[in-house]
């Protein structure tokens, strides 16, 4: 079997993951990113120094240049063509070019250093010897254990969603899942990421914390968790932080993230940053119009969104037999709504129900006799929401 080899670094953040272009569609964005370049360019201005590995090809030229103007230390091995992720909004699943069962098998790198941040990739993998090191398989799709290949740490940390820990595990129950890794794959932490809620801090030994999301002005979700894990790498592997902290100065940095587009932590940003205290399984009542396929199209991506996020959605211009039932929060795309819409729209804001208005046009008002939250990105419209449920049902 053939290995790509880098050198050992003995201070410092060493990140393998990958490079890849990313397409979206609303909002713009077009870049040469992936995993692995972010990580590194997020780690870039507070790491003692950072390494960063990865398979490329001659068209990521441009994208390895702006690395390396980073101060960043880059090792490629080639690969054939450029692999794009193109996503229609930033919460659609991405079409990936070549497609996933046409990509080639490339040989495995070698990474060997102090402190380690390993991602999965799709041409290929990645052998790791360090002394702490940070997994993140970056897909629910049979994701291999760290140890599979040949990879060691003197201490490990696993960093995934939801989805992922289950169907890396079989279980439904996140703590009993994370208890599970802990044990079978000799980790000392397992952070599992869960959207809009925070995240869980489980630690060999039996203790768990929770770390929250915190608000962010405008939510932009591509490459969040790609920043999660690296800020987490490097408070936990390389500043050796606890895991706690460390993850609860990553989710910080993910709001600031979201928010800007950025990579830039500062500590006094950080520290500003506000909590949501939200409880997962809220409701919400959807209001719109239905004339057209564009509506409905908006109206059913909204309701896979939030009901993604754990989130109990009701439409009543698609269901009957709910006019006395009460929701924790109204969303509100914006049209020509139904005079009956208006009527349970113009009750909650009386009522001071939250209520979140998705008006991407400009071209709707409601009857405001209280604040609400008038948003014209989709991502944040669905995150607004959640947080608002979540944050009125955690009161009752």
């Amino acid at each position: 079997m053939a290995i790509f080899t880098t050198g050992d670094r003995e201070h410092g953040m060493h990140i393998v993951g990958g490079l890849y272009r990313e397409l979206c569609e609303i909002p713009s964005w077009d870049a040469t990113m992936g995993s692995g370049a972010r990580a590194a360019m997020a780690v870039a201005p507070l790491a003692q120094s950072t390494e960063f590995t990865t398979y490329a090809s001659a068209f990521d030229r441009v994208a390895l240049a702006t690395l390396e103007a980073f101060g960043i230390t880059v090792t490629i091995a080639d690969r054939s063509s450029p692999i794009v992720f193109a996503y229609f909004h930033p919460l659609s699943s991405p079409h990936i070019e070549p497609r996933r069962d046409a990509i080639a098998n490339h040989p495995p790198l070698r990474v060997t250093g102090k402190a380690v941040l390993r991602f999965g990739f799709l041409e290929g993998e990645a052998i790791v010897t360090a002394g702490r090191a940070v997994y993140d398989p970056q897909t629910w799709r049979n994701p291999p254990p760290f140890g599979a290949n040949g990879s060691t740490a003197e201490e490990l940390a696993l960093v995934m969603n939801e989805l992922e820990i289950q169907k890396c595990t079989g279980m439904t129950d996140i703590a009993d899942a994370a208890d599970h890794l802990i044990r079978s794959a000799a980790a000392q932490v397992v952070v599992v990421k869960q959207g809009p809620y925070g995240a869980t801090v489980f630690e060999a030994g039996g203790g768990y914390s929770h770390v929250p999301a915190y608000r962010s002005a405008s939510v932009f979700k591509i490459g969040t968790g790609d920043i999660f894990s690296a800020i987490f790498a490097h408070y936990w592997a390389e500043m050796n932080i606890p895991a706690t902290i460390a993850a609860d100065l990553a989710s910080r940095s993910v709001s600031v993230y979201c928010e800007t587009r950025m990579m830039e932590f500062d500590h006094t940003v950080l520290a500003s940053r506000q909590p949501v205290l939200a409880h997962r399984g809220a409701s919400v009542r959807l209001e719109t119009a239905t004339e057209g396929i564009g509506q409905r199209y908006v109206l059913e991506e909204v309701r896979l969104a939030l009901s993604e996020l754990g989130v109990r959605v009701v439409c009543p211009v698609l269901e009957e037999g709910i006019s006395g039932e009460t929701f924790d929060a109204t969303f509100v795309i914006d049209g020509d709504l139904p005079s009956d819409s208006l009527a349970r729209i113009t009750h909650d804001i009386t009522e001071g129900c939250a209520v979140v208005l998705l008006n991407e046009r400009g071209g709707t008002s409601l009857p405001a006799t209280r604040p609400i939250l008038t948003v014209s990105d989709f991502t944040t419209s669905i995150y607004f929401a959640a947080w608002a449920a979540g944050e009125a049902a955690l009161k009752r």
